[in-house]
């Protein structure tokens, strides 16, 4: 069930009715009730039992180490944690990245020219098997360094917490003590609360229904069919799929998100107008935000802390210099970080060799010409705070990330480089001009409503940057303009949404993790 469908907003409408009918005490019991209603219409039945045992262990860990830590054994504490982990990462393994090592097994067997080959699976995962993963591993680790040490430990409020239905799809990535005071707490109508979710929710549907799925007509007719493609279609092709994916993605945070505020539970923010990041690495701190959080607090800091990465530091300092002994481990420590963000993004080395390393690099070098690149902008006199110049950093980084989200875009590694090879053998800024857009799965009125979708993004984004949310703004101003303004964003989804027959509202980019 796609939650740009009927059914889902049908679901939706009548749950939130009853939420707030039924007595408080038994809200968060509905929540659970809901979470259970959307996964069946959602997932194939029988992959719940993936999901039921990665609750039922996470619970009995973490009950377990609650009562190794009441008696003050710390070594079986260790090994619950290790037991949680291992079975839920292993699940997640299994089910996504199997025929992805079995390919490297296989590659390796082929080497002692043997015909033998390893048979590749076929699995069916869960809705967000990703997600609701790692949120059980932080919840894990949180319990095991004593950060979540109020945790509830009710099989039921485990289970909410892990699978609360919103965060389903796409996340975000959240953590116990962001929800537990959310979650399980009586809520009160909000007039105000319910209205901010809903208008959250009418912009979400237009990111969705009217801008991505228009720019994914382009974008698939170019990418589908490389060999007639050359030049500026290919970088036409790079910088509309990051539009593609923003809107998909950030639209389906704004549905969810805004269900979840109607509810009376607003989940941690994951977009903050990324595309006005001035730095590969500042982007990256705006997109996904809860994804970069997780992996900074659960595998990037305790890398760091490591003896291991200590005594490399030591080392280091001893015999080149305290500069490198901090800059050498941290970016060691970025790269695994990077590789695993590769495979969090799918089991190919496209992924982990091309994605991962993009970024890693880009972050690197910038960090490592930080020096030369200060020294140039004063022997060229250039104003780092004038507009001209933080817009060219913004399309810098607009460029360097398109190129990154094509080995994310692109069926492999080979037909990454290919393309970009394709970008620069002509230059042909005639197809702009000439009609050659309207080749693909669009018309002139789609081209024209892409521009105007940009247009009315740029200054929602102008907006968020100065009230956080550009519905402060809005909420600001006097009742026939508010008026106005949702009531014809509702209209422009109900006129201009791409849906009915033939569209399949379920395929959201990030809906198969």
């Amino acid at each position: 069930m796609s939650i740009t469908s009927l059914q889902f907003l049908t679901l939706f409408a009548v749950s939130l009715a009853l939420y707030y009918l039924i007595p408080k005490k038994l809200q968060w019991y509905a929540l659970v009730v809901y979470s259970v209603c959307f996964f069946v219409l959602s997932s194939a039945v029988f992959t719940g039992i993936y999901l039921l045992v990665n609750i039922a262990v996470t619970y009995l860990c973490v009950r377990l180490m609650k009562r190794t830590e009441e008696d003050g054994v710390r070594k079986w504490s260790k090994s619950a944690l290790l037991i949680g982990i291992i079975v839920n990462v292993g699940i997640l393994a299994v089910l996504k990245y199997s025929n992805f090592f079995i390919g490297i097994v296989n590659s390796v067997i082929c080497r002692f020219g043997t015909d033998f080959r390893l048979p590749e699976t076929e699995y069916i995962s869960p809705i967000g098997i990703s997600f609701y993963t790692v949120i059980s591993v932080g919840y894990l680790l949180d319990c095991y360094w004593m950060q979540a040490a109020d945790a509830r430990t009710g099989f039921l409020k485990t289970a909410l917490f892990i699978s609360y239905f919103p965060q389903m799809t796409s996340g975000p990535i959240t953590k116990y003590q962001q929800m537990e005071g959310q979650l399980y707490a009586p809520h009160s109508f909000d007039y105000t609360g319910v209205a901010f979710g809903l208008q959250r929710i009418l912009w979400g549907l237009f990111k969705k229904l009217v801008i991505s799925t228009r720019v994914a007509g382009i974008v698939n007719g170019i990418y589908g069919d490389m060999e007639n493609f050359v030049g500026l279609y290919i970088w036409t092709a790079s910088f509309l799929f990051m539009l593609q994916l923003y809107t998909d993605f950030s639209g389906c945070m704004d549905i969810i998100m805004g269900v979840s505020e109607c509810y009376g539970i607003k989940l941690p923010e994951n977009f903050r107008t990324p595309f006005f990041a001035r730095s590969v690495q500042e982007y990256w701190q705006r997109w996904h935000i809860t994804l970069g959080v997780w992996l900074r607090d659960y595998i990037l800091y305790p890398i760091l802390r490591t003896e291991t990465w200590r005594k490399m530091s030591k080392w280091i300092k001893a015999h080149w210099g305290k500069k490198l002994s901090k800059q050498i481990p941290s970016y060691l420590g970025m790269l695994c970080v990077w590789l695993l963000i590769g495979l969090w993004h799918g089991g190919g080395w496209k992924y982990i060799l091309g994605m991962g390393l993009w970024f890693w690099g880009c972050i690197v070098l910038s960090d490592v010409f930080q020096p030369v690149f200060k020294k140039m902008m004063v022997f060229m006199k250039i104003d780092t705070e004038s507009f001209s110049w933080h817009l060219f950093q913004s399309l810098r980084v607009f460029v360097l990330v398109s190129v990154g989200n094509m080995f994310f875009r692109l069926n492999s590694l080979s037909e990454t480089i290919r393309a970009i090879k394709r970008g620069f053998a002509v230059w042909n800024p005639w197809i702009f001009f000439d009609g050659s857009m309207v080749k693909f799965d669009v018309t002139h009125a789609d081209l024209n409503i892409i521009i105007f979708g940009v247009f009315l993004l740029f200054v929602v984004w102008i907006l968020q940057e100065k009230y956080t949310y550009a519905r402060v703004w809005i909420q600001r101003q006097i009742l026939p303009f508010r008026w106005i303004v949702w009531l014809g964003l509702a209209v422009l989804i109900l006129v201009y949404g791409n849906y009915g027959p033939g569209y399949d509202a379920a395929d959201f980019i990030y809906r198969g993790f």
